[in-house]
């Protein structure tokens, strides 16, 4: 799914024709991979199934994927094969920070293992959210940002080798609205 659709970007510059849509229906894949890039997260809701390992006294699992919306199941199986004897109860666990994708268990802690705790839950923005909509909002001004400067010059990165890995640099030449929508949504590795 992509973050806008070719209706809603000849809507944003009022283009009824579809002298252009080839060109737009190129650049939605790109704009979307470059915001999801730069942002350094999938944004779209999907359902996401991840797959942890446990540490010995460990209650608190932090997920891959955020917000979270729902978690649909938690199994916790040393043996990884997650039968329905493994699936903990809904009221052992809680999300306690939806935002940064955090769910604690109630009252009793993980087995230790390898890969040993699957979670399936459902993550991102949902389509018709505030969020989404600014997300898309970006994503438009930079399709159209795109056709006037070429989708090089704005999808770019900008790179150098040095001794112990590559360092990418994004061009950051788009309008501060822009820059400040996909700010917000950034997520920082530390």
């Amino acid at each position: 799914m992509s973050l806008t659709t070719l209706a809603n970007v000849k809507a944003f510059m009022n283009i009824s024709t579809s002298e252009h849509d080839v060109e737009i229906l190129r650049l939605l894949p790109s704009v979307d991979a470059f915001i999801q890039s730069y942002c350094n997260r999938p944004l779209e809701q999907a359902t996401v199934t991840e797959f942890h390992s446990g540490r010995s006294g460990q209650s608190t699992l932090r997920l891959k994927r955020y917000p979270v919306a729902s978690i649909t199941s938690i199994a916790d199986d040393p043996y990884r094969v997650y039968g329905a004897e493994t699936l903990l109860a809904a009221s052992d666990s809680v999300l306690t920070d939806a935002e940064a994708g955090i769910v604690q268990l109630d009252g009793i802690t993980f087995n230790e293992g390898l890969n040993n705790i699957k979670i399936v839950y459902v993550a991102g923005y949902a389509a018709g959210s505030k969020e989404a909509a600014l997300l898309e909002q970006a994503a438009i001004e930079l399709i159209w940002l795109a056709r006037k400067k070429g989708d090089q010059a704005l999808l770019g990165l900008q790179s150098r080798s040095i001794a112990d890995g590559r360092v990418d640099t994004f061009n950051m030449d788009w309008p501060a609205g822009v820059r400040e929508i996909l700010e917000r949504f950034r997520k920082v590795d530390h």
